[in-house]
């Protein structure tokens, strides 16, 4: 049979006209989409300075988190892990799943409850991204345990908020929520007692985040923590360690 390598592939045929235009009538169907989503994420976004970075188009947000760094200390792991799957819980507008998707072949998912999310979907969209979904989600420990297990689970600036609004037992239990869904690893961030916004939010022992955060991980069920990066807090004038931990035993999917 011809063909165009050594007898591989047949001769491709020559498209019909009806073809080229519903071809044609197809990538002007997906221009208009994508100008739409541009006009969508430029009415969304506004003024706001967006946490993490996003682009749509030419158009870039920097974001107010140094995720670079963070991502840089997080895909290591992932590797090291064979990690294939990935959920972020809280993932803002969805940096590290766009990077675990595009760079690791990872299967992504992200959770967001606030209205960041949106912008990070509306990117998505526009780079018709394969392998990643953003959803809009609040998420209670009860919910988390329904969920499929992944291989990586990231929990990063969430926990602080919980603890926060409710108590450190409720933090203790949202973390253990979180290792029940990961099969290989956690990757895990909170906010201390260092930063002024929860500062009277937080235990006095959450200024020391090693030993504070590593009694809350292993309390979860979690073993091996360990800090794999240091980066500049949110707020100003403190910092925040960034975590990796392994699920003690086995977790049941």
């Amino acid at each position: 049979m011809p063909g165009n390598g050594p007898g591989l592939y047949p001769t491709k045929r020559k498209r019909s006209l009806g073809a080229r235009l519903r071809a044609f009538v197809r990538a002007a169907r997906w221009a208009l989409a994508r100008g739409l989503i541009r006009l969508a994420s430029m009415a969304g976004k506004g003024a706001r300075k967006s946490y993490q970075p996003v682009g749509i188009g030419d158009k870039r947000k920097e974001g107010a988190r140094d995720a670079k760094t963070r991502w840089e200390a997080i895909a290591p792991v992932l590797r090291r892990y064979d990690v294939r799957s990935v959920l972020d819980i809280g993932c803002a507008e969805g940096y590290f799943v766009r990077r675990a998707a595009s760079e690791l072949g990872c299967f992504a998912v992200g959770v967001e409850a606030s209205d960041r999310g949106t912008l990070g979907a509306l990117a998505l969209l526009y780079a018709r991204a394969e392998r990643s979904s953003l959803m809009r989600a609040f998420v209670t420990a009860a919910e988390l345990r329904r969920w499929p297990q992944f291989d990586a689970v990231i929990c990063m600036s969430v926990v602080h908020h919980i603890m926060r609004a409710y108590d450190l037992e409720a933090a203790q239990d949202f973390i253990a929520a979180c290792a029940s869904r990961a099969a290989r690893v956690l990757i895990f961030e909170m906010g201390s007692g260092e930063e002024r916004a929860f500062e009277h939010a937080l235990p006095a022992e959450a200024r020391h985040q090693d030993i504070f955060v590593r009694a809350l991980l292993e309390g979860a069920g979690l073993k091996n923590v360990r800090v794999i990066a240091e980066t500049r807090a949110y707020h100003q004038g403190a910092t925040r360690l960034l975590f990796a931990a392994e699920p003690a035993r086995k977790n049941a999917g």
